[in-house]
């Protein structure tokens, strides 16, 4: 009798421990998005969930990458990945395929690291007196793969270079 009871004793536990990582940790995490400047808008899967400096609830990924676009007037666009880490909790699943099967489908079986992120933001046009100088005097663009515009604030002149 004493056997039986405390076989029953383990299985009701090993039930109840299903899904450990769900169950412990829940199925979003929350990340604090900041850019440099501030004030760009935040869209995950093309749709905006806010502006920086913000704390966004993310839902846990599951196999599925979570792709963050920043935008604000006057800068480039930044497009970064959430990164994910294994979520160490899934390993009180033991051996129970049910416990692993749930933290499997509500994603929990990966989490969000890191929670915070600070992006700097690329400005698309620049002063003509703030750009360096080569010893010639001539100046130098940045980002020579890609267009940016000078706007010299005195004359009003803009310039496209690509």
């Amino acid at each position: 009798m004493k056997k039986m009871i405390t076989g029953i004793v383990m299985i009701v536990s090993i039930l109840l421990i299903s899904g450990c990582a769900t169950l412990f940790t829940g199925t979003s995490d929350d990340i604090y998005i900041n850019s440099n400047p501030s004030g760009a808008e935040i869209m995950i899967g093309g749709l905006k969930v806010g502006k920086t400096p913000a704390t966004i609830t993310v839902k846990r990924p599951g196999f599925n990458d979570k792709e963050v676009v920043l935008k604000l007037d006057g800068y480039e666009r930044r497009t970064f990945i959430l990164k994910k880490n294994f979520n160490a909790v899934a390993i009180l699943n033991l051996a129970g395929i049910l416990g692993w099967a749930i933290d499997f489908a509500t994603g929990s079986i990966y989490k969000y690291e890191p929670k915070s992120y600070e992006i700097d933001l690329e400005p698309l046009a620049y002063n003509i007196d703030d750009l360096p100088r080569d010893k010639f005097g001539r100046i130098e663009i940045p980002n020579d793969n890609q267009a940016i515009m000078v706007v010299d604030s005195e004359t009003g002149v803009q310039l496209l270079f690509k």
